[in-house]
């Protein structure tokens, strides 16, 4: 009996150090996305409160060759001037990808995504998902009424 015992705690040892990179990597792209949500959801009640339209810019490039991270904005139209409300970055590990049909991004940025002063949007999806064929995408949908879903 303490023979079985050894061995089925031996091999959930295993077991656990076998898959925990993959469980590491999910963790990190859903932390990404649930801040990249969260920063939706401000924009949102930002857009409400200040009476203007903000809007949402993505990069795919990084912002100088020695950072591992890519930038995204939320920013406002003022006199033809782009005024930047709110900075965030998401991992150059990750690749960006539009749309529900999982278009990856080719551009070097992609800005369609609106938060208007009553409460709508100009709605889109962002998705991202590690750089590895067959890679599970984790996406964030914003529809017309300005409501922010994330989907894994």
């Amino acid at each position: 009996m303490i023979e079985i015992l050894v061995v089925i705690t031996v091999m959930g040892i295993l077991f656990t150090i076998s898959y925990r990179p993959q469980f590491k990597n999910d963790f990190t792209i859903r932390q990404e996305i649930n801040c990249l949500a969260a920063d939706f959801r401000w924009a949102r009640n930002k857009a409400i409160l200040d009476n203007q339209t903000y809007i949402f810019r993505i990069y795919t490039i990084k912002e100088s060759p020695e950072s591992s991270k890519i930038p995204y904005y939320f920013y406002v139209e003022e006199d033809e001037n782009m005024i930047i409300k709110k900075k965030g970055y998401y991992s150059s590990d990750l690749i960006l990808y539009k749309t529900l049909s999982y278009k990856a991004v080719t551009d070097n940025y992609y800005e369609w995504i609106r938060f208007n002063n009553t409460a709508t949007a100009r709605g889109g999806t962002v998705a991202l998902a590690k750089a590895k064929t067959g890679a599970r995408k984790y996406s964030i949908t914003v529809n017309q009424l300005g409501r922010v879903k994330v989907e894994k």
